[in-house]
């Protein structure tokens, strides 16, 4: 159980990472971008919380 939660957490923020790169127009400044990336994670952890909390109804 606890490893599928590592796993949730790992794949959200590498989901996270990659579409904050992208958004940041294909990652040419990295350093500068991390506002893209830290906002990316938290629509994809918010919207793992949001689909188990459904899912538990």
């Amino acid at each position: 159980m606890m490893k599928l939660k590592l796993l949730e957490i790992t794949i959200c923020i590498a989901l996270g990472f990659f579409t904050g790169v992208w958004l940041s127009g294909g990652g040419n400044h990295l350093q500068e971008s991390g506002i893209e990336i830290i906002l990316s994670s938290l629509f994809f952890l918010l919207a793992l919380i949001y689909l188990k909390a459904d899912r538990k109804k």
